[in-house]
This record gives structure tokens, C-alpha cells and sequence, in this order.
């Protein structure tokens, strides 16, 4: 009887209201958080196995993330794909390649920021697409860079440059790699590909377990402060009549715990998706020096204890949304 059927919409809805939390957002957790679970999947039975399979298990994975929050959406993406594998085909390596592939890619963005945009913050297919917009346009310039000579590349150009062209099916996998296709973190193409390969950390299997579920906790611990925190000063209060009402020194004091608390927000997706990374071996980032310990930070995206000290302007710029601020660096 269609009266007995679960609606999953409205079970997801309920949830959410019990969270105090809009089902968009619940959904978005809960597609950072199967990450883990996913990258396990991998590590215990194709890890450095056939890179084919790997590639399509990753996007078999991404792509059911993308229908569980946005539905056939996610054509956007799959297109996106498409022009990017077929530019770099047919042009890849030259001026043209970056100029059609930046001037494509973010007019393809802004277009969807536009059509989907509204007076509030709002999780649909034009937030993810954000991160694929930065990694395609990427993949455009490392393979521009791997036609230069080796010696006229910066040390991060040498690390990321691709000599040759990707296929479809390696475009398709780094972009809806599940542990960062939401929400990101950035990594190079070439990471992704030593990673499949084995030739990151070793075919053995790493211990980044571990590493990857105390990174987790750490993303939980922000997002359960950030949930307190939201209910104490909701956003709809900073543009109340209420909070006009109250004294100059009382609104500078208020907007300011308030700005602190919506950060951690963001602090605690880049976090979980962060742990993911690292669970799945991805993140690994070389050996420390001092005790020749694997480094796992090499998808790391905000720098906790230097944001939380900061006491200069530059060093937000160093500890949040780093990933990014690199690539725009680099």
C-alpha cells in the first residue's frame, strides 16, 4: 500500500528537525561521513589493485553521493567533465587549452550560482560544483606544465605536472573521488594517480586508520560546537530588530562570536572530509624529519592550532581554506 511505503525525504526531514538542522545540510553530512566507510571498502579489497576498477569504483561512488543530494543535477558535473576530457583531447597543453577551459568552467559556475542563488546560504549542485570548477581548470594547467621543460617549473609545478593526457575514466574518478568531491579538499591529478598506482605510500597497507578517525573526531567536536553555538545566536537574529536594538559595544561583541561560530561550519566539513583522506591513504604528505613518522597532511585544508592563535591577518590566509589559497597561489 503506497501509504505504508517510507518516504525517505520525509524521514531525512524529520531527522533533521530533530537536529535542528535543514535536510540539505543532514544530507551533506551524511555524504561527507559515508566517506569513511567507502574509503575502507577500498582499502580492503582494491587497494593497488586494477586502476580501472579503482577509478570506477570512485565514481560509482561520488555519483550516488551526487543523486542523494541533488538528483539528475548531477549532469552539471558529468558535463563538465565531458568539455575537459575532450579539451584537453584535442588542445591540451597550450595557452588555448587554460584560456577556453578557465573562461568555460567558471562562466558554467556563475551561471549556476545565478539560477540556483537566493537570499540565503543554500546547499544545491552549484556548492560542489565549485570544487570541481578549481580541480578541472587545475588538471588544465598541469598538463600545460608538463609540455614546459622540467627546469623551467617551480618546485609545486614539478610535483603536479602531467606529461601526459588523462582519460575520461581517470577525470572522472579524481573528480568524484567520495572523499572530497562535496566539499574538497584539493589535490593535484597526480596525486590522485600515484595514489591509485600504490606508488604514493607502498603497496602495503598504510596506518593512516587511525590518523583518519582522530582527524574525524576533531571535525565532529567543531560541528557540535558550531551547532550550540548556532542556537544561541541563530543567523536570522543578526538581521533582527532585536539585535539592532542592542547597544554598539553589545553588537560588536555579538557579530563577532557570531562570525566565529558560522566558521566553524566550514571548519568541520573540511575536517571530516579531511579524515576521509587521510583514512583512504590519499593524504599522505612524505615522513617527518625528526621521527621519520609518516606526515598525513597532505590534503589538509584549514591549519587548526594557527587559526585558532591567529594574531595577524595573514595568518588566516595561512590556516583557512589553505588548499585553495595554494592552487590561487600556485
Amino acid at each position: 500500500m503506497a501509504g505504508t511505503q517510507v518516504d525517505d525525504s520525509s524521514f531525512l526531514q524529520a531527522f533533521a528537525n530533530l537536529l535542528g538542522a535543514p535536510e540539505p545540510a543532514l544530507r551533506l553530512l551524511i555524504s561527507i561521513l559515508i566517506g569513511y566507510p567507502l574509503v575502507l571498502i577500498h582499502r580492503y579489497t582494491l587497494y593497488c589493485k586494477s586502476p580501472r576498477l579503482q577509478h570506477l569504483y570512485f565514481i560509482s561512488c561520488g555519483v550516488s553521493i551526487a543523486l542523494f543530494n541533488y538528483g539528475q543535477n548531477v549532469v552539471h558535473s558529468a558535463v563538465c567533465i565531458m568539455v575537459a576530457w575532450l579539451l584537453l583531447l584535442f588542445i591540451g597543453g597550450t595557452v588555448a587549452s587554460i584560456i577556453i577551459s578557465f573562461l568555460f568552467q567558471m562562466t558554467y559556475l556563475l551561471v549556476g550560482y545565478y539560477l540556483t542563488g537566493t537570499d540565503t546560504y543554500d546547499i544545491k549542485w552549484s556548492m560542489p560544483h565549485c570544487v570541481l570548477t578549481l580541480r578541472l581548470i587545475a588538471l588544465t594547467y598541469d598538463v600545460y606544465d608538463g609540455k614546459k621543460d622540467l627546469d623551467k617549473l617551480s618546485s609545486d609545478q614539478q610535483k603536479t605536472a602531467l606529461t601526459f593526457t588523462p582519460t575520461l575514466v581517470e577525470i572522472a574518478g579524481h573528480t568524484y573521488f567520495p572523499a572530497s568531491f562535496m566539499v574538497g579538499p584539493q589535490f593535484s591529478m597526480r596525486r590522485y594517480l600515484d595514489f591509485i598506482k600504490g606508488t604514493l605510500v607502498g603497496c602495503e597497507l598504510p596506518p593512516c586508520v587511525i590518523p583518519g578517525m582522530l582527524r574525524g573526531s576533531l571535525g565532529l567536536f567543531y560541528l557540535a560546537v558550531y551547532q550550540v553555538g548556532i542556537s544561541w545566536i541563530p543567523d536570522t537574529f543578526i538581521n533582527s530588530e532585536d539585535y539592532e536594538a542592542l547597544a554598539l559595544w553589545q553588537r560588536h561583541v555579538l557579530v563577532g562570536l557570531w562570525a566565529k561560530i558560522t566558521l566553524y561550519k566550514y571548519i568541520s566539513c573540511w575536517l571530516i572530509a579531511e579524515g576521509v583522506c587521510i583514512m583512504s591513504g590519499l593524504a599522505f604528505n612524505g615522513r617527518d624529519p625528526k621521527s621519520g613518522g609518516p606526515r598525513w597532511d597532505g590534503c589538509r585544508n584549514v591549519h587548526v592550532l594557527l587559526l585558532e592563535g591567529s594574531t595577524q591577518f595573514g595568518h588566516i590566509i595561512q590556516s583557512f581554506n589553505s588548499n585553495t589559497n595554494a592552487w590561487v597561489a600556485q
